[in-house]
């Protein structure tokens, strides 16, 4: 049940989840749905730390990075070296500084701030 759950979240965040670094795709009106954990707010994800629902964005955070480095040319991981409690490190204190921002931007913010650094190449010899 997990591994499907984790598969909707990655196939709906790859629909969603071209980031307004280059274009994004968006209604006529500039909107996009934002599913899960995105439509929570930074305050949410605050209070869910150390918690039964921290789970539940952690699976999103990689759900929505995953599917940016799908969808985004020269990019293996746009979060460079970082693992996942650095990240959520980052988004700790993101997130207390902005509370009412909602966890979609957060992670979006997160990756304009870090796409300099992404890793462009699979570190691997075993490479896709």
């Amino acid at each position: 049940m997990k591994n499907l759950s984790n598969i909707i979240i990655l196939l709906t965040l790859t629909c969603v989840t071209i980031i307004p670094v280059s274009s994004q795709a968006t209604d006529k009106d500039g909107n996009f749905a934002i599913w899960g954990k995105g439509n929570k707010s930074c305050h949410n994800y605050n209070i869910s730390r150390n918690t039964d629902e921290e789970q539940r964005f952690k699976d999103y955070i990689m759900g929505f990075l995953t599917a940016f480095n799908v969808q985004m040319p020269e990019t293996y991981r746009v979060s460079g070296n970082m693992n996942l409690d650095e990240i959520l490190a980052w988004l700790d204190d993101y997130c207390q500084l902005k509370p009412v921002i909602s966890f979609e931007q957060s992670l979006s913010d997160f990756i304009i701030e870090n796409r300099d650094k992404r890793m462009k190449r699979s570190p691997s010899k075993y490479r896709r």
